[in-house]
C-alpha cells in the first residue's frame, strides 16, 4: 500500500502543479523548460485609463453679481449630457450645461452670486476640475492702476482760480478794541 500512496501523492502533486501553471505567468526566474511555465503567450488584461478632466480657460473671467450671462469653459474630458457645474455653491445639473461633441468646450448661464471670488467646479463621471471665477458688484469701477492726467491748460486754470479765490477770501486783521 505504501507504493500506492506514493503514486497517488505524485499524481496529486502533478495535478496541483498543472493547476497552478494555468493560473498565471511563471516567476521571472523560472527556466524555459520548467513544466510550471504555461506554453504560449501569457494573456494580459487591457485597462483603459480614465479620461483626464481639465480646465484650460474661462471666458469671461469675471461677471456681474446679478448673473444671467454666459460662461464658456474650454478644457478636456467634458462629457456631453454628463457634465455638471458647481459655482457659488450652486449645482447646475448636466441638463443646464451644454458640452460640444468633442468634449473640449462647455457653456452655461451664470447664476446670481455675492461679489468676490468663487470656485467653479466642473464634474464628469470620470473626474473633476476647478478654477476661480470673480463676481463683481454692479457699478464697481475697475482698478486699472493708471493715473488720471489733466492737460496743462486745465491745471493752470485751477492754479489761477485758486489764487483768485485766496485774494477774495483774504481776511482782514482784527482792529484793536478801543476803550
Amino acid at each position: 500500500m505504501g507504493h500506492l500512496r506514493r503514486t497517488s501523492s505524485t499524481a496529486l502533486l502533478a495535478l496541483a502543479l498543472a493547476g497552478l501553471a494555468s493560473l498565471g505567468a511563471a516567476p521571472a526566474n523560472a527556466a524555459p523548460d520548467d513544466p510550471t511555465v504555461p506554453a504560449g503567450p501569457v494573456p494580459t488584461q487591457s485597462v483603459e485609463p480614465a479620461p483626464i478632466v481639465g480646465i484650460n480657460s474661462i471666458d469671461p473671467q469675471s461677471g456681474s453679481t446679478q448673473g444671467g450671462f454666459t460662461i464658456t469653459v474650454t478644457g478636456v474630458g467634458f462629457a456631453p449630457g454628463q457634465t455638471g457645474v458647481r459655482i457659488c455653491d450652486i449645482d447646475l445639473p448636466p441638463a443646464s450645461v451644454q458640452v460640444d461633441s468633442t468634449g473640449d468646450t462647455l457653456t452655461f448661464t451664470a447664476p446670481a452670486c455675492a461679489a468676490g471670488q468663487t470656485q467653479l467646479l466642473v464634474s464628469t463621471p470620470t473626474g473633476e476640475a476647478s478654477t476661480v471665477f470673480d463676481y463683481e458688484a454692479e457699478g464697481a469701477l475697475p482698478v486699472t492702476g493708471s493715473s488720471i492726467e489733466l492737460p496743462i491748460t486745465a491745471g493752470a486754470a485751477l492754479v489761477v482760480a485758486g489764487g483768485l479765490a485766496l485774494l477774495l477770501t483774504r481776511r482782514r486783521s482784527p482792529r484793536p478794541l478801543q476803550r
